[in-house]
């Protein structure tokens, strides 16, 4: 099930007296901004990371917004969540990430970021109990650009939203939507976006009209098909329960462009921001 990243953490520590401690209780990724891995390396990279993919996709939706590389407990690979927890070196970090998710005095992720559900819990809690087995590759290396990405950073719409966090469904285009509403208890949502007529386009700027005209399909690991239309800022966004990974297409009545590599994380600008990272070229084009 794909769901919110976890931002609660900041350059000042965690929120809501929780001091940001990591798993291990070390106050661990309260020291770090909110962000995804932009390394290359491992969840949220499209790097083949060792992990069983319901197991991954938790990692990419709930704890990688702070567990990112460079942080005192890094949650991107295998090998990460088999270290030795620092706070209890009896215990691996992937059984003290399932303590602290089932600790309802010190959860993780911290408000005000949504707790993990039933399922997101069970899966990391079923893989330990099994011996925390390899995994085979959940995410693909991403395929080529789709479409011309050598394009100019510019505002093509010529309108920039100027409403800050006003609650909108135009809101902010092209910024993280699932990492904001996670640090701010928004809406949780399961696959949220921007879709731009080019490649390279700052925050906040309108993206792509496609009332009535585009459309974002998903379709999950179980073959359910999910359309999602986009709003007249170039948004779109559900909270429908979705099973990774997720194939993904934009369609706007006569032509598609087709992610390159199945999606396990929800939060599409995370990876496809002005310039692109995690392999992303720069912004969702419309086709």
């Amino acid at each position: 099930m794909l769901v919110a990243t976890s931002a609660a953490c900041s350059s000042k520590g965690g929120s809501n007296g929780n001091n940001g401690s990591g798993p291990d209780g070390t106050g661990g990724s309260g020291a770090y901004p909110p962000g995804i891995n932009d390394t290359g390396e491992g969840a949220g990279s499209g790097a083949d990371t060792g992990l069983p993919c319901d197991v991954q996709s938790v990692l990419e939706n709930r704890c990688i917004g702070c567990h990112r590389k460079g942080s005192p407990t890094p949650f991107l690979t295998y090998d990460d969540l088999k270290k030795p927890a620092p706070s209890d070196p009896s215990k691996t970090l992937a059984q003290k990430a399932v303590e602290r998710m089932k600790d309802d005095k010190s959860p993780m992720p911290p408000a005000p970021a949504q707790r993990t559900t039933f399922d997101e819990t069970a899966a990391i809690e079923s893989w330990v109990e099994a011996g925390t087995p390899r995994g085979t590759s959940c995410t693909p290396p991403a395929g080529g650009a789709n479409g011309n990405t050598n394009t100019p950073s510019i505002c093509t719409s010529n309108k920039t939203w100027a409403s800050g966090n006003a609650e909108s469904p135009l809101m902010r285009p092209g910024e993280a939507c699932i990492t904001c509403h996670s640090a701010r208890g928004g809406p949780a949502f399961t696959v949220a976006g921007t879709i731009f007529p080019t490649a390279h386009e700052p925050d906040d700027c309108d993206g792509k009209d496609g009332a009535g005209v585009l459309t974002v399909t998903l379709i999950d690991v179980n073959g359910t098909v999910t359309s999602l239309d986009v709003n007249s800022a170039g948004n779109f966004y559900t909270t429908d329960e979705l099973f990774p990974p997720l194939t993904v297409k934009v369609f706007d009545g006569t032509s598609e462009r087709i992610m390159g590599a199945p999606l396990t994380a929800g939060d599409c600008n995370s990876c496809h921001t002005e310039k692109g990272v995690n392999g992303a070229p720069g912004r969702i084009m419309a086709p």
